[in-house]
């Protein structure tokens, strides 16, 4: 087992007003981002250098140990630079979390020493032609796997799996280094999210140990062998809750990029056919007002069930199916709240949405992200429908 120090940890508002200043930074480099498809390893260096990755990461394996709003607020800032930096830091910033997951000697693999690590998750049916082979010791991968957002500047990867066991196929989520897949650079060509490089990647042959594997069931169960190490409330809170969560404050984090870009044009637009600027029209303020609103109650409530779903974790609070599914509905929701406010700016900007740029850009992102199946409302809401009635839940519920 590795003898990690002592880390010195930041205030919450440390790490914010530092992702702040990197704002200007992201700005400059977004458009390059979304030519690389995937972003700079300069702005990766710079979520690290600050601690970003460090927040969820427990204590005890050198991280801050921290509530997951805090990496939220941050992911805030880092949005207002840039769409696809974000995207990154919100879901890649909750992984630690995921590889504490795992027995203590995975743990060490990862956190080495209390090194921090960027963990990218392939799980919700992204598997193409995948085989598993299972020795006992070891489980053999070959196969493909889309949508690998942030491959490029990771250094390991959740990758779920069907596994051949003795007891027949059972679903599992391995641990495996990012220098065992070869990338392929030409496979993410889509409308947005290009800059988070969410590629295809292969695997061929990779031998994992066993011990580098938990099974999927017993997530779902927050039944976490990495409980043993890590004490901390983040280990009694639910998977799905929190990764739903995850991808709901990236869209979140995304339209007050939007906002930003908004109220610059109302500030320098002048209209067509009028004589004013566009400050003195009342109804681009109303609609700058009713955004900011909205944006407000969808980030205040993300910052509500967060920390609400922590509180309750630190209180040995075991969390119901209703609970749950509360809250996947709410991150769909909280998406929902955002994608309406975003729309009603971009309809209001007229001639200002140009072909390219950082307003088409952030527009491109937002949507692409608002569509991750996790926040889907309908499926979300008749899951919780159902709960809330007493009837069986679809057998592919995930809650």
């Amino acid at each position: 087992m590795n003898q990690v120090t002592s880390t010195t940890v930041p205030s919450a508002q440390a790490l914010v007003q530092a992702a702040n200043g990197l704002i200007p930074l992201l700005r400059e480099k977004g458009p390059q981002h979304d030519l690389d498809k995937r972003i700079s390893d300069e702005a990766a260096s710079l979520l690290r250098d600050n601690g970003f990755f460090r927040i969820c990461q427990s204590q005890e394996n050198g991280g801050y140990g921290m509530r997951p709003s805090v990496l939220w607020r941050v992911t805030r800032e880092i949005a207002r630079g840039d769409s696809a930096t974000a995207w990154i830091l919100s879901l890649a910033g909750l992984h630690p979390w995921m590889a504490g997951m795992f027995s203590p000697e995975a743990q060490d693999d990862v956190f080495a020493d209390g090194t921090d690590a960027v963990v990218i998750a392939l799980t919700g049916n992204v598997g193409r032609g995948v085989d598993v082979a299972y020795d006992g010791e070891h489980f053999t991968l070959t196969g493909k796997w889309t949508y690998a957002s942030g491959i490029d500047v990771a250094d390991w990867a959740c990758v779920l799996v069907d596994a051949p066991m003795k007891d027949g196929n059972e679903q599992r989520l391995l641990l495996v280094p990012k220098a065992s897949f070869e990338i392929d650079d030409s496979s993410w060509n889509v409308m947005g999210m290009r800059g988070t490089g969410s590629k295809d990647v292969y695997l061929k042959g990779e031998k994992v140990p066993a011990y580098r594997s938990v099974r999927w069931k017993d997530l779902q169960r927050v039944n976490y062998p990495g409980r043993v190490r890590n004490k901390d409330p983040m280990y009694a809170i639910p998977h799905t809750s929190l990764f739903a969560m995850s991808v709901a404050a990236a869209v979140s984090a995304v339209s007050y990029g939007m906002l930003d870009l908004y109220r610059d044009v109302l500030k320098s637009r002048r209209p067509a056919g009028l004589s004013a600027p566009q400050t003195e029209d009342r109804f681009s303020l109303a609609e700058l007002g009713k955004a900011a609103s909205h944006l407000d109650m969808a980030f205040n409530q993300l910052m509500h069930d967060v920390d609400e779903l922590y509180d309750l974790a630190a209180q040995g609070h075991v969390f119901t199916v209703e609970e749950r599914a509360k809250y996947r509905v709410n991150a769909a929701t909280i998406s929902d709240l955002a994608m309406q406010a975003v729309n009603a700016m971009v309809r209001n900007l007229g001639g200002s949405l140009l072909p390219n740029g950082p307003i088409e850009r952030c527009f491109r992102d937002f949507h692409s992200m608002a569509s991750h199946f996790l926040l889907q409302t309908n499926p979300a809401a008749e899951v919780f429908g159902r709960t809330l009635l007493g009837l069986e839940l679809p057998a592919n519920a995930r809650v």
